[in-house]
């Protein structure tokens, strides 16, 4: 049943994609489109097969915590429906008559008391939506968050394939094939709902202001908010700066862009000055105290079992509640980033794939930066957009993570965005008059 249920969303989504005018693309057909969705669900499989047959620990799975989650809230739903659509949209579902639920659900509440907002919610009341089609088989979820991520990472593709129009294999490549994307991506975790939702902020901003584009806008950016908040932190000074640029004119694109970060940041820094909003910088901090808890194994797991130490751990300098801290811990909290798993820390194969993933990046950003173009050329608004996105996001994934593991699962939606800023600067026709090699890769 399960397997049937899979094929005939598969072809669904594949019907909606040949009829939906969002997924008629230049230089990608729907042809494409598809075969990359297909794709997706074989990595979602994947995924389900290694933390089926390989982790066999379900408790401690990520794409099992929020499924099993789910059935308790789902199943509030036969005995008391107000009691499930309340748990649902988070509307008065913290007093006593909800704790018999939430003592069944494993991830719902956290282990250690904080003020930053669980986001675990946001994916069991996902996997709680889907069972209305799913009838609890689980690679159904498995469908349904490819196709999500797909129209996410369509969106990212849409957005800006208008100024790389030189460079669509690549563009292609970049958004939708890397081996991180079509991992993490692809299986029934945030990474799916984090990609759709992202990726529908940011195409839909440059369109602003319809009243359509508006609505998209504030939906999807609650929704990635809820997801990853700092995800929505990260992305949202690109989007002030893009949405000026593309509002008035390129001019004076730097000074535009320092005076978006200088103005955010200040506000961001002082904003438990003038709200009742936890300062940010204590934020970092109590996550960074969370994570070292978690990896040292000072935690028990579901079942109350001590969860043992994380086999990649890694020290990581302690970060105060104070700018100072955070500026001496960045360069750092960068580095272990975008350079680590180093090759001698590859002990797993998914660290390997880790590891081989950023030798790939490293060899792109060499190229690109080799066969630059001339400076008075390059679109520099879209550089900064993506520049900004990932530095921020890599600086809070580097200075509150000691697990690489993690930490090369948590940089999966800056990828893209990272390697298409480096896309901007590439000449590709200096690089195949070089290289001729690269020549049979270009249209």
């Amino acid at each position: 049943m399960e397997i049937l249920l899979s094929l005939t969303y598969t072809l669904l989504f594949i019907f909606v994609i040949y009829k939906m005018k969002f997924f008629e693309i230049d230089g990608l057909s729907k042809r494409t489109i598809s075969f990359i969705f297909i794709l997706k669900i074989f990595f979602g499989l994947l995924l389900w097969a290694i933390y089926t047959f390989y982790y066999k620990d379900r408790s401690t799975a990520d794409i099992y915590k929020y499924f099993d989650d789910s059935k308790i809230l789902f199943d509030a739903l036969k005995t008391h429906p107000s009691h499930y659509f309340k748990m649902l949209f988070g509307i008065g579902n913290m007093t006593p008559e909800f704790d018999t639920y939430y003592a069944q659900m494993h991830y719902w509440t956290r282990k250690i008391d904080s003020n930053i907002y669980n986001d675990s919610h946001t994916i069991i009341r996902f996997n709680s939506i889907v069972r209305f089609f799913s009838f609890g088989y689980y690679n159904v979820h498995t469908v349904f968050i490819c196709f999500l991520s797909l129209v996410g990472l369509t969106a990212i593709y849409k957005t800006f394939i208008p100024f790389l129009q030189d460079k669509k294999r690549e563009l292609i490549f970049i958004v939708f094939l890397l081996p991180s994307v079509l991992f993490w991506g692809s299986g029934v975790l945030k990474e799916g709902l984090i990609f759709f939702a992202l990726g529908l902020l940011i195409y839909y901003t440059t369109k602003l202001f319809s009243i359509k584009s508006i609505i998209i806008c504030l939906c999807v950016a609650l929704l990635l908010a809820f997801s990853k908040f700092y995800v929505w932190l990260a992305i949202f000074p690109s989007l002030v700066f893009i949405l000026w640029i593309n509002k008035t004119t390129i001019s004076k694109t730097f000074l535009k862009f320092l005076f978006i970060i200088i103005t955010l940041a200040t506000i961001g820094l002082n904003i438990d000055s003038f709200t009742t909003i936890q300062n940010p910088l204590v934020t970092l901090s109590q996550k960074q105290i969370e994570f070292n808890q978690l990896a040292s194994g000072n935690l028990t797991d579901a079942y109350c079992k001590p969860i043992p130490i994380a086999g990649s751990i890694i020290q990581i300098n302690t970060l105060q509640p104070t700018l100072t801290s955070v500026i001496k811990n960045a360069p750092q909290a960068f580095i272990n980033t975008l350079f680590r798993p180093y090759l001698w820390e590859l002990k797993s194969p998914m660290m390997l794939m880790a590891g081989a993933e950023n030798i790939l990046i490293l060899l792109i950003i060499l190229l690109c930066l080799l066969f630059i173009k001339p400076l008075s050329i390059i679109r520099w608004e879209y550089v900064l957009f993506c520049l900004s996105f990932v530095i921020i996001q890599f600086l809070i994934i580097g200075e509150t993570t000691p697990v690489l593991g993690a930490i090369a699962r948590y940089k999966v939606p800056a990828l893209p965005f990272l390697l298409i800023a480096f896309l901007f600067l590439l000449d590709k026709e200096k690089l195949i008059k070089r290289i001729p090699f690269f020549s049979r890769f270009a249209k």
